[in-house]
């Protein structure tokens, strides 16, 4: 009678601009044991809060995701904005606190690694793209996450001002979920943007007509962006998260048609949503730990 063999677990750790997500990630895709707490500025403390999490379990190798620029060669946070850091040694700040082995990587790409593994990729090329607080993308090919540092920082390049005819701002500006709120709260005088790309996209079903150029220009500029990367890396499958990509096909139409309009025959890839939804990275930063602890056998 044989026995089952339980899957391979870690630990990943997500660490993003106001909340940690911490859970255990096994090679089956299974996450279980999900905690969140707050996120603290200071990397020394933020340290510690990862210490409490981590003394629970017996895990030798910790996956740590971080937003920004990071260099997973040298473990090093190059610039995070949203956390106020630059040049930071988080994995070497992390290791000589937990005593143990950390793998640092990029919140992005880890999300693209688990959802090539366990998403919508499904192990094969992908071009993934998280429309969130900011924009940023990862490229899957051949089942392997490619770049590091300043790579898949589409988020940053700069395209025409809806709002300012003449003038060119950051794409993260127009198409990301907190800019579809803000540019709602400025065309409508309101102050208001607590509800998010979510409201936005409520008023949008209910026929606001605001709301639906807001969204509309949106899907034209990503639309853009996405068509010039089909022409330099062919149709590579594209996954889209947060943000646009959670009102399904109310925006993956528009947009799907908007790249047929853009694009011949031979260059229009598929387009899906993503499926891990905001725990993607955290799955991402136990898929590399896994990774890793594979490597070392």
């Amino acid at each position: 009678m044989s026995m089952a063999v339980s899957p391979a677990t870690a630990l990943g750790v997500d660490i993003g601009g106001t909340t940690i997500k911490v859970g255990r990630v096994a090679s089956d895709g299974s996450l279980t044991d999900t905690r969140t707490v707050p996120t603290p500025r200071d990397p020394h403390v933020l340290a510690e809060v990862i210490a409490t999490e981590v003394d629970r379990t017996p895990e030798p190798v910790i996956g740590v995701v971080n937003p920004g620029i990071i260099d997973e060669r040298t473990g090093v946070v190059t610039f995070a904005a949203n956390l106020g850091w630059r040049d930071l040694p988080l994995q070497a700040i992390l290791e000589r606190r937990l005593g143990r082995r950390v793998v640092l990587g990029h919140d992005v790409r880890a999300g693209a690694l688990a959802e090539s593994l366990w998403g919508a990729g499904a192990a094969g090329d992908m071009l993934f793209m998280p429309l969130g607080t900011g924009i940023a993308s990862a490229l899957v090919l051949d089942g392997v996450v490619r770049g590091t540092g300043w790579a898949g920082e589409v988020g940053q390049v700069l395209v025409a001002d809806p709002d300012h005819p003449g003038t060119r701002v950051p794409f993260e500006q127009i198409a990301s979920a907190s800019a579809l709120a803000a540019r709602y709260a400025a065309a409508t005088g309101s102050s208001d943007v607590s509800a998010g790309a979510r409201g936005v996209l409520e008023r949008l079903a209910d026929g606001d007509p605001v709301a639906a150029e807001i969204v509309r220009t949106a899907i034209d500029t990503l639309a853009d962006l996405l068509a010039d990367t089909a022409g330099l890396l062919g149709p590579v499958p594209i996954v889209l998260g947060g943000g646009l990509a959670e009102a399904g096909d109310a925006v993956l139409e528009p947009l799907r048609a908007a790249l047929v309009q853009r694009l011949p025959g031979e260059l229009r890839a598929p387009l899906r949503a993503a499926v891990l939804g905001s725990w993607a990275g955290c799955l991402g930063a136990g898929a590399l730990a896994l990774e890793l602890r594979q490597e070392r056998r």
